[in-house]
């Protein structure tokens, strides 16, 4: 049984453009799966159905093989979404007081979420910045503390929105690093290829709404005219004839995209 499954889904915004045109996409348990496409493709809309924020026009969501339909507080508990800007989940004066916030909104008490929430940077790696204001933080920090606030809810799958937005290369690797040890089932959409074969071992291209390809990783990237034909270029690392300088040149044009 798969942990996540779309099936044909089609969302319009409220203009009527559409969004999503029939996407399907599966995930089984402990899988690590890369959602890649140009802008405009649809990976932050499906994303947001996936965490019940948006509701599709047709299609449907099954978690563990049941429908989502309007249950959107099962999807809240079991998929955990991290936003490509961190800044839209961190609001609460202290890094403890944010990662603590979900334990303490489904009603655990203030001294148990607080633990919870220090057991869980100090798992990161990260309890040196329980104290810390999250405006004060850099981009990596602020993006290992969301992670830290959507696992302390123990989540079932997660779901991550370009991860490496904007990321200097040692905070990229840090990132990188942490979910390369994570056990949980994920889905990582990223224009960031060289993560995505770092992370995960499929990926699915997402163009124009649609799920156009789904494929086994690193085998995927490699295929030039494929990732072309919809809006990709190969990823840095394989890259035929490219100096190592150019691939740092190219490297700080996507961190900083």
């Amino acid at each position: 049984m798969f942990v996540l499954e779309v099936r044909n889904l089609r969302y319009a915004y409220p203009d009527g453009t559409p969004a999503l045109e029939g996407v399907n996409l599966a995930l089984e348990p402990g899988e690590k799966t890369a959602l890649v496409g140009a802008n405009g493709s649809g990976k932050s809309t499906l994303l947001l159905h996936l965490t019940g924020c948006l509701g599709p026009d047709s299609g449907e969501i099954l978690l563990d093989g049941r429908p989502l339909g309007d249950d959107v507080d099962r999807a809240r508990r079991m998929v955990g979404m991290m936003f490509q800007e961190p800044d839209d989940q961190l609001f609460m004066p202290s890094v403890l007081e944010d990662v603590a916030f979900a334990p303490r909104a489904s009603g655990t008490p203030p001294r148990e979420a607080a633990e919870k929430a220090a057991e869980m940077l100090e798992r990161l790696g990260i309890s040196h910045l329980a104290s810390r204001p999250p405006h004060r933080l850099s981009g990596g920090e602020k993006r290992m503390v969301a992670l830290a606030g959507i696992l302390v809810s123990d989540p079932e799958v997660l779901v991550l929105d370009e991860p490496s937005a904007s990321l200097d290369p040692r905070s990229r690797r840090m990132i990188i690093a942490t979910l390369q040890c994570m056990k949980l089932p994920m889905i990582l959409a990223t224009h960031d290829l060289d993560m995505a074969m770092d992370v995960c071992s499929t990926a699915t291209i997402l163009a124009h709404g649609k799920s156009v390809l789904r494929g086994a990783l690193p085998e995927l990237f490699h295929r030039e005219e494929t990732l072309e034909r919809w809006g990709l270029e190969l990823p840095l690392s394989i890259r035929p004839g490219e100096s190592s300088e150019e691939r740092r040149e190219g490297e700080k044009t996507i961190l900083s995209a």
